[in-house]
């Protein structure tokens, strides 16, 4: 998993209960972070959004990983995605620390 921060210690909760349940996560702040890490580990599952990042950043960040790999599948809690209709969720109405937040991530991954 690839989550795009911006100040990290809002997503610290949920990044610590993904990686309780095993998942790896890597953590990037923008596109060349972004495009480093994903092509460093061959590519991640889900790109999850914090809340706080910056709609451009978000939009870049997405529309360029989603060029490199169409089937990648992206959770934002904040910007909303342009462009983007498939295997995405919008959990805006979450806060990610909280366990409806998590809970809802958790199924969106389930689902996948």
């Amino acid at each position: 998993m690839l989550a795009l921060l911006a100040d990290p210690t809002r997503m610290q909760p949920l990044l610590l209960q993904l990686r309780r349940l095993g998942l790896l996560v890597d953590t990037v702040c923008d596109l060349q972070s972004a495009r480093t890490a994903f092509f460093s580990s061959g590519g991640h599952d889900c790109l999850v959004i914090a809340p706080d990042v910056r709609p451009g950043v978000a939009n870049r960040v997405a529309s360029s990983l989603g060029a490199v790999d169409p089937d990648l599948a992206m959770a934002t809690f904040g910007p909303e995605l342009r462009e983007r209709t498939t295997r995405t969720a919008r959990l805006k109405s979450f806060h990610p620390g909280s366990r409806a937040g998590q809970g809802a991530l958790l199924r969106f991954l389930r689902s996948l």
